[in-house]
């Protein structure tokens, strides 16, 4: 069992207590029964659950009292912040064949896609003497527990009991077996042979490896594994398999959680199932209150609007205010479309094109079921507090300082934003998205939709003009524009904030997709000093206009501006001539491809038109009162000094407690052959090691990793800028070496990751 997302009760109790002394000593109250104490007072007796941490700041600001409460979070999921005690069980839980076959497809996966499997056996315990199924489950949980310190991602353990005829069925023989999924090579022996080591299995683990095999055929290309497994509970009426005894009576359970909501939330989301957000965020708010009245344990957000709707009875109490890092809300922005009307973008340069097609493999959260875009506690908090806003730019309680995803429809998790969104467009736009047909004047068809013209991009036009000419090689185009999910009405806006910020998405968690920042900085930005002026004027306080004066986006330059085309230019080495694909975009489903000049997000209300982040510095810099004003110089000053200290060594000066994505991103970029030698589920621990083990069965070597450094991004900028000379001579694979395009993705996400920083201070002194 660990603890999840939770800080103790005592430092809670604590915390609050200290809230309730500083608040009334700063205030100047010495009441003992206000309602403000008393909800204090009554917030304070209550456990809380979903911050890794919590850190009290007091004093004044702007002649203001304030208190500021820093709760920390970690991407938990809600589901299991609304755990019982806040802690996860493991346990033995019955299952069947085909749940845990499908589960194990949907982990590793491999859901959807033409690959042939086969249930593998890993560890296989057994137990000699029969016993009763009560007993051979403890005897297996202590296998578990002090045998089974690790399993492998995509692999599960399951007890098998299969009941002894002789022994009336009460008593029976069992088997701890580890179980997980392998693709079948054709061209391998075994394929034809048989996996031997099934030899050396019993026949009842055997029999249970064949019954998953079968189950495997039949999901063999399900464009749904939750339909799939649908229908062939119906079509057997759910006696699908005899559990590998032969004779229908043996039982199969999991090693899995013992939460029931949670596992079966889980279970469809691994299964690929749409799950409403409705659905999910009632299941939260369901098991929250059944916190609160069985345990006294009170999830962050519920604790949060009951003191506050408690502070709200008393006029003279504090106000309460939260500063989320979360998107930005749709009222706080609108379109700029003058600031370059006749801009044409140019198609993609060649070393884009030209960037080979992702890797095959994933990370191993990839398939993890909380990475589903909406049920991260964040997101839940995010969604719930947004129903309770006004809907306009008003100084409402909440307010998200994250523009880094600014525009994406993939962000827009909360529903109530969607009408908000969609007011942005012109109303012919608006009319035309939501709509079908090719009538559209002011938009472009694509996937069904007619999209806004700034979706038109040059790529997909010739992408159309190839397969057209019958020239794309193994096209797979499966769309049908003639009909439009019903579902579907959102669509990205485009903004600056979105082009580069998708890029920490890229260098955390998707580094086998391809995409290339590089081009862009060494042919447009030409040196770190002007990225640095660039990125001031973009985001810290300039204007949209000064920051593309240094930059350079002359006709000649404009292929540059893309970072991913839809096409994919690969050479034939035995023709000698290039041949043209469809990039798959199945894992990474670029939003910004290119730079937005012509259309893109400004904070509303701006002439000239300014980014958000830049406009908050702008209104702070000009307020009448000083101390504000100096706030906003200190603010940038602050920010620009961590930059700085980021860039000169990003290793050594990263996050102590919860850094290492940089290391981690370079490890695997320029000695892959390391990366893929040692254990590199911990980035942060990587950070701090010295040797790390090789996992190479059968050796002690160790790779001397501490002595493995990541050039300042100052070099890093020089190498690109040096290398790009040699695109224009190569023939095969014109792109940027590794190394050169991963120090361009580690400099703009250390600007970017500190922008949110600066948002936070900013909009902290605008309250």
């Amino acid at each position: 069992s660990r603890t999840i997302g939770s800080i103790s009760v005592q430092q809670v109790r604590r915390l609050q207590i200290a809230i309730i002394e500083q608040s009334q000593a700063i205030m100047g109250k010495r009441k003992k029964k206000t309602k403000s104490a008393a909800a204090a007072a009554s917030a304070a007796a209550r456990g809380i659950v979903g911050p890794d941490y919590c850190q009290l700041l007091s004093g004044t600001l702007s002649s203001k009292a304030v208190s500021i409460i820093l709760c920390g979070e970690s991407h938990e999921d809600a589901i299991d912040v609304t755990r019982a005690g806040g802690i996860a069980k493991e346990g033995w839980i019955q299952t069947n064949v085909v749940d845990l076959t499908a589960e194990l497809v949907g982990t590793a996966g491999y859901g959807g896609e033409n690959v042939s499997l086969r249930a593998r056996c890993g560890i296989c315990k057994r137990k000699d003497k029969s016993l009763p199924l009560g007993k051979a489950k403890e005897w297996a949980k202590g296998i578990v527990e002090g045998e089974i310190g690790y399993l492998d991602h995509g692999h599960e353990l399951a007890l098998l009991f299969v009941p002894s005829k002789d022994a009336g069925g009460t008593k029976g023989r069992s088997y701890v077996v580890e179980l997980f999924l392998d693709e079948l090579d054709h061209d391998d022996a075994c394929a034809a042979n048989g996996d031997r080591s099934r030899s050396q299995l019993p026949p009842d683990v055997t029999a249970l490896l064949d019954d998953m095999i079968r189950v495997c055929d039949n999901l063999q290309d399900a464009k749904s594994l939750a339909c799939a497994v649908e229908k062939m509970f119906i079509s057997t009426s759910g006696n699908v398999i005899d559990n590998g005894s032969g004779n229908g009576s043996a039982v199969l359970l999991q090693w899995a959680d013992l939460d029931t909501e949670a596992r079966t939330l889980n279970h469809r989301r691994l299964l690929g199932e749409d799950i409403a957000t409705s659905e999910h965020d009632k299941l939260i708010s369901d098991r929250t209150k059944k916190r609160q009245e069985e345990e006294n344990i009170w999830t962050w957000d519920e604790w949060l609007i009951d003191v506050r709707s408690k502070l709200q009875q008393e006029s003279d109490a504090p106000s309460l205010h939260v500063v989320l890092e979360a998107s930005i809300p749709p009222w706080e922005v609108e379109l700029c479309r003058d600031l370059q009307p006749d801009f044409e973008l140019s198609p993609a340069a060649d070393c884009i094109r030209c960037l080979s097609e992702d890797s095959a493999e994933s990370e191993l959260d990839e398939h993890d079921p909380a990475a589903d875009g909406f049920g991260a506690y964040v997101d839940y908090i995010y969604r719930r507090l947004m129903d309770g806003q006004a809907h306009d730019s008003r100084c409402n309680y909440l307010h998200c300082v994250d523009s880094r995803d600014l525009g994406c429809e993939h962000a827009c998790v909360a529903e109530s934003l969607h009408n908000d969104w969609m007011n942005l467009l012109q109303p012919e736009e608006k009319k035309q998205l939501l709509g079908t047909g090719h009538s559209a004047d002011h938009a472009h068809f694509r996937d069904g939709r007619c999209l806004p013209d700034w979706e038109d991009n040059p790529e997909e036009r010739e992408l159309d003009r190839l397969r057209e000419n019958g020239v794309l090689k193994a096209d797979d185009d499966s769309r049908n524009d003639n009909e439009m999910d019903a579902e579907v009405s959102l669509v990205t806006f485009p903004s600056f904030e979105g082009f580069f910020g998708q890029n920490t998405d890229v260098l955390y968690y998707y580094l086998h997709c391809k995409i290339a920042y590089g081009p862009f900085l060494g042919q447009c930005v030409t040196s770190y000093e002007k990225w640095t002026e660039f990125f001031c004027n973009l985001f810290l306080g300039g204007s949209v206009i000064e920051a593309l004066s240094v930059i350079d986006i002359s006709e000649r330059k404009r292929p540059y501006l893309h970072v991913r085309s839809p096409l994919m230019k690969a050479w034939n080495a035995a023709t000698g001539e290039y041949e043209w694909n469809k990039r798959g975009d199945e894992e990474c489903d670029l939003t910004f491809p290119m730079l937005p000049v012509k259309c893109f997000l400004k904070a509303k209300g701006t002439y000239p038109a300014r980014t958000w982040s830049s406009n908050l510095f702008f209104a702070l810099n000009k307020d009448e009162n000083q101390e504000l004003r100096e706030l906003a110089l200190s603010a940038r000053d602050w920010v620009l000094s961590g930059i700085e200290k980021h860039c000169i060594d990003p290793k050594h000066s990263d996050d102590e407690i919860g850094g290492g994505e940089w290391f981690l991103a370079y490890l695997r970029q320029v000695h892959r052959e390391i990366y893929d030698d040692i254990d590199h589920t911990d980035p942060t621990a990587l950070l701090h090691k010295k040797y790390a083990a090789s996992e190479n069965c059968g050796t002690l070597k160790k790779h001397k990793i501490g002595d493995i450094r990541i050039p300042s991004c100052s070099d890093g900028f020089q190498r690109i800028v040096e290398e790009l000379p040699r695109l224009e001579s190569e023939t095969d694979k014109p792109v940027l070496g590794r190394e050169a395009e991963v120090m361009a993705k580690i400099l703009i996400d250390i600007f970017m990751s500190k922008l949110v920083d600066f948002s936070t201070v900013l909009k902290i002194a605008q309250v």
